[in-house]
């Protein structure tokens, strides 16, 4: 991999792809030279083994190698938005390069530290604090860190009390008069979804308030009202790797609530409840059981005191600082201006992308300027 880096931010992940080519061919050597692995009764284990070798390297030629190979304007200037956003929010660990070149969502390859932005997406500012959760997952996923280890031992602590509630739903259960295995396979299966995605999300999107305030609420709110599904449903039998969308809500108002922002909580939750009205949605029975308002308001205790440990900083009504500034002022326009407000951010999104990472993010007098000084409503 010769050929010149698109950019400074780039140079960690082309190094991870150097390593694990590297392993690669080292472990493609062993099956051409180990004694135990050439082994007659091994084959089906060599081709095992090769196979996975080579998905692992397809894998890192259709993500990471590409992102290096093949950069994109958009994929620089992300990559160093999110710079900025680990310097303002003092993210403890290596921030991760951004590629424009999902074919969902916003996602993160946490092994390659290699984050996914839609393509569309960078052309836009409303889902951009969509960056702060996604860069919340490798707090969890990371393994071995001291300077996370707090974090990690808060959200521990709350898959511990989600198993503690489960069981004791498993145990008045079997005290009711109700159908019994069913519900018992029920809670088991809720747990499930906790313990395995739930909370994992619930977490990062908590660390995206904490970090960067109402904004982040709002992107959820225009994803989902972009969306399909049933705010409320719940999927049994079945695997749902996120929770329903009105207990993410729910975990982001109380995370709110928690830091002061009274009158953003209150506009947000007029929009929310307008909106599920609007969709006819109810809540049913299995919701609740699922999402139990005290497990909600425990995550959002846990998540505030992991945040807190590692030192990141926590948003208040007073902060300002160029990104957090940005992000939240163009959802403040939005609302206030919406007939200018494309044009605004058409303007701004131009300046943004031609901001080197050394330079001031809002330098005086631009669109950007204008963003961060524009008061609120």
């Amino acid at each position: 991999m010769s050929r010149a880096l698109p950019a400074v931010e780039f140079s960690a992940l082309r190094q991870l792809c150097e390593d694990r080519i590297d392993d690669a061919i080292t472990k493609l050597e062993e099956l051409l030279t180990d004694p135990l692995l050439l082994r007659a009764d091994l084959v089906q284990e060599r081709l095992r083994f090769f196979r996975r070798i080579i998905a692992d390297l397809a894998l890192l030629e259709t993500t990471a190698i590409t992102t290096l190979t093949r950069p994109h304007q958009d994929d620089i200037a992300l990559s160093r938005l999110v710079f900025r956003i680990h310097q303002e929010i003092d993210y403890p660990l290596p921030p991760p390069v951004v590629t424009c070149l999902s074919r969902e969502y916003f996602s993160i390859n946490t092994s390659l530290r290699l984050l996914e932005v839609p393509l569309a997406e960078s052309d836009f500012l409303l889902h951009l604090p969509d960056l702060y959760h996604e860069i919340a997952h490798p707090l969890i996923a990371t393994r071995n860190n001291p300077r996370i280890a707090s974090y990690q031992s808060e959200y521990n602590a709350f898959l511990k009390t989600v198993s503690q509630h489960f069981d004791s739903e498993r145990k008045a259960n079997m005290k009711s008069t109700g159908p019994k295995e069913y519900f018992d396979r029920v809670f088991h299966i809720l747990e499930y979804y906790w313990i395995r995605g739930w909370a994992n999300e619930i977490f990062c999107d908590l660390f995206a308030v904490y970090t960067l305030g109402p904004a982040y609420a709002w992107a959820h709110f225009h994803l989902t009202v972009s969306q399909e599904a049933d705010p409320y449903d719940v999927q049994i039998p079945g695997f749902m790797s996120h929770p329903p969308d009105q207990a993410r809500m729910e975990s982001m108002l109380m995370g709110l609530e928690l830091m002061g922002f009274v009158t953003p909580v209150s506009e947000i939750r007029q929009h929310w409840d307008a909106f599920v009205k609007a969709t006819g949605a109810r809540p049913t029975p299995i919701y609740r059981r699922a999402c139990p308002s005290e497990l909600l308001a425990a995550a959002a205790v846990r998540a505030h005191e992991g945040t807190k440990s590692i030192g990141c900083r926590i948003v208040s009504q007073e902060t300002s600082s160029p990104v957090h500034d940005l992000l939240n002022k163009a959802w403040e326009r939005f609302w206030s201006s919406p007939n200018t407000y494309h044009d605004w951010e058409r303007r701004t999104i131009a300046s943004l992308k031609t901001t080197d990472a050394r330079e001031k993010l809002l330098p005086e007098g631009s669109e950007l300027q204008d963003a961060r000084e524009m008061p609120a409503g």
